[in-house]
C-alpha cells in the first residue's frame, strides 16, 4: 500500500460535513485499498517533511491565488511543492491545488471571465494528454465534476496542457515527468456535487445573473450531476503510472 501524503489547502464548510464529509474521505473512496493518505493542512503549516512519503495530493480549497488574494502560506507552499518535484516526488494538484501547481511554476491564476463553472461537464484532452500516462485508459473525452471560480489563466514556460474545456482552457496540466495538475475534482461523486452546488444556489444564481447567462439554471445543473468513472481512473492512474513507477525505479 503506497502513502501519500494529503496536501490540504483547505477544509469543507462545516456545514456540509455531516452530510459529505471532509476531502479526505472523498480522496479515500477513489484510492480505496491502494494507498493510505496522511492528513496535513497546509493553511496552518505549509511546510511538511517529505520523508516516506511515495507521492503527494493538493486539495481544492475556497481560498484563491489571484493578485491581491494570495496569502503569505501559499507561496511557502509552493515552494514545497517545488521542493517535493525536485525530490523526486509525484504531486498531483486538485482545482485550487491544479491553480497552486500552475502558481508554483510561473503561471498566473484569474477569476474565470466565464463566471463559475460547476456540475459534471465534458473535457478534451489534447494530443499531449492522451499520450499522458495521467490518462491512460481513459477515452478523448471525458465528463468530470467541477467546482471553481479562479483558473489558471496563463502558464509558466515549463508547462504543458493536457486537457481542455469550452468554460476553461486550461483543465489539466503537466510539469516535468511527475507533476500533474487537474482542475476538475476526480474525487467529487454525485452526491457531493449536487450537495455543494445546492449550497452555493444564491452565489451561482448571482454570478449568472451579472454575467447574463440565459438560461442558467442551479436545479438543472443539480439533476444533470453524474458519477465521473473516467475522472475516478484518473486519480487511480496517479497512483498507477505515477507513484507505482516510481517506487518501484526506487
Amino acid at each position: 500500500m503506497h502513502r501519500i501524503l494529503l496536501y490540504k489547502t483547505g477544509e469543507t464548510d462545516p456545514r456540509l460535513v455531516p452530510h459529505i464529509g471532509d476531502y479526505e474521505a472523498w480522496f479515500g473512496r477513489v484510492f480505496g485499498g491502494d494507498a493510505t493518505l496522511e492528513v496535513h493542512r497546509a493553511f496552518d503549516k505549509p511546510h511538511h517533511t517529505l520523508g516516506g512519503y511515495d507521492g503527494m495530493v493538493i486539495t481544492g480549497s475556497p481560498r484563491s491565488l489571484v493578485d491581491g488574494e494570495v496569502e503569505p502560506w501559499m507561496d511557502d507552499a509552493a515552494a514545497f511543492v517545488r521542493k517535493a518535484a525536485d525530490a523526486g516526488v509525484p504531486v498531483l494538484g486538485v482545482c485550487f491545488g491544479h491553480q497552486l501547481v500552475g502558481y508554483a511554476y510561473g503561471g498566473r491564476v484569474r477569476k474565470n471571465p466565464n463566471g463559475w463553472e460547476v456540475g459534471t461537464v465534458g473535457v478534451e484532452l489534447t494530443d499531449e494528454g492522451a499520450r499522458d500516462p495521467l490518462f491512460a485508459g481513459v477515452p478523448r473525452r471525458i465528463f468530470v465534476n467541477q467546482s471553481h471560480r479562479d483558473e489558471v489563466g496563463t502558464l509558466g514556460p515549463e508547462t504543458k496542457v493536457l486537457a481542455a474545456g469550452a468554460h476553461t482552457t486550461h483543465q489539466a496540466i503537466a510539469v516535468g515527468e511527475h507533476v500533474r495538475g487537474v482542475q476538475f475534482h476526480p474525487e467529487m461523486n454525485a452526491p457531493v456535487i449536487q450537495k455543494i452546488i445546492s449550497h452555493r444556489r444564491m452565489i451561482l444564481t448571482d454570478d449568472a445573473t451579472r454575467l447574463c447567462r440565459a438560461g442558467y439554471c442551479v436545479d438543472s445543473l443539480i439533476a444533470a450531476a453524474q458519477n465521473t468513472p473516467d475522472a475516478e481512473r484518473v486519480l487511480r492512474n496517479f497512483v498507477e503510472q505515477f507513484i507505482r513507477k516510481s517506487t518501484a525505479a526506487a
